[in-house]
């Protein structure tokens, strides 16, 4: 009789042992779950997810914007620009050219100062020493001609040789060429086959060239003393030919620039928001950091700001759009906006999948015992 007493009390501790060991697993099944599925994957998609500051996408977007074309002799946008002029001299000694880089800045300075509110201007200068055009003039009775259709093939070989590509900023190439001493002076002649009067041409974009010839005197003496008004005068022409000003005297001509400029740089700025929201749509892996976030919001109000007062004050109009350009560019061009561009959502799914799945799937497996065991709690209840 004891004995069963004593099976019985046995049993029950075994049952009651068993109970609680059941408890204690369900219990770290739950721990378990509660640290890698309600803690661990919020934690994980939070530090692995993609950075983005707040910006103001509907005003990115929400933007008309005019047809751009680019006119012949337009220069690039920005907010300087380097004028590289340089002096190309196939012969040194035949003649000597007595000729400063300093003087023809200090004769452009007074019109690059007209427009300098639309940009800044930073000039340089350069010799070139035994360098030939590359191209063959053709002779025509005591003279040598450049014709229309070789002047492009002047630029390339020329190009290679100046540093103007060294430089961040736009270029315009400014070109004295010397011919050397000859009896047959060279000469550019236009595609109607008549003589350029100033002896010069103008490449879109890029800049000008002209060609000095020696007279017999210069060359008799054997140094050539240039007439600096002549070069500089071509030079200015040549300018305004670029930033299509008429004359940089007048200043209802350079009030039609400050309010052009203003308005390519406000259309720009625009351009290149909606390009960023486009592209931030698309491509969900680019970081918007705060910094650049902050350069997108300072564009975005200043290009409001600058086509709002733009008809009323010029200067100040042009002064906002040349702050929503510079930010609009810095924000575009920001290196920061390609540190996850080569690591999209999928290669991410891909690294570290293989990490959780093998722990995810007893967590989850176990699931079946804790709804099991909810069961029996509720039918002891009951």
């Amino acid at each position: 009789m004891s004995a069963a007493i004593n099976d019985g009390k046995t049993s029950s501790a075994k049952a009651t042992e068993n109970e609680e060991d059941s408890d204690y697993r369900i219990y770290s099944v739950i721990s378990y779950f509660i640290v890698l599925v309600v803690i661990g994957l919020p934690i994980w998609w939070y530090t692995t997810r993609v950075y983005r500051a707040s910006l103001p996408e509907t005003r990115m977007q929400e933007v008309e914007i005019k047809n751009y074309t680019e006119k012949e002799y337009g220069m690039p946008l920005s907010l300087e620009y380097d004028i590289l002029i340089s002096f190309v001299h196939p012969d040194p000694l035949n003649p000597q050219v007595e000729l400063k880089g300093a003087d023809i800045e200090q004769y452009l300075n007074p019109y690059l100062e007209k427009i300098s509110p639309i940009a800044e201007f930073i000039i340089k200068s350069q010799w070139l020493y035994l360098i030939d055009l590359g191209v063959t003039p053709v002779k025509l009775n005591n003279h040598f001609v450049l014709k229309e259709d070789q002047l492009p093939h002047i630029i390339t070989p020329l190009e290679s040789k100046l540093w103007s590509h060294m430089s961040p900023r736009p270029t315009i190439n400014l070109v004295v060429y010397f011919a050397p001493c000859d009896d047959h002076p060279l000469y550019i002649y236009d595609k109607h086959n008549k003589k350029v009067e100033t002896n010069a041409f103008l490449s879109p974009r890029w800049g000008g060239l002209l060609v000095v010839n020696s007279d017999k005197a210069s060359c008799e003496k054997g140094i050539l003393k240039p007439n600096l008004n002549s070069i500089t005068s071509v030079f200015v022409t040549q300018l305004q030919k670029l930033f299509k000003v008429d004359d940089m005297s007048d200043a209802d001509n350079i009030y039609e620039l400050k309010m052009r400029k203003a308005t390519e740089m406000i259309e720009s700025t625009r351009r290149t928001l909606r390009s960023l929201a486009e592209l931030l749509l698309e491509i969900k892996s680019i970081v918007i950091s705060e910094d650049v976030g902050e350069k997108i919001s300072v564009a975005v109000n200043n290009a409001d700001l600058a086509q709002e007062i733009l008809e009323k004050d010029v200067d100040q109009g042009l002064k906002y759009a040349k702050i929503a350009f510079k930010n609009s560019e810095e924000a575009f061009s920001d290196p920061t906006l390609l540190s996850l561009l080569y690591f999209p959502e999928d290669q991410k799914y891909a690294v570290y999948i293989p990490l959780f799945l093998p722990i995810m799937i007893p967590v989850f497996m176990s699931l079946f015992t804790l709804r099991k065991w909810i069961f029996k709690k509720k039918e002891k209840i009951e």
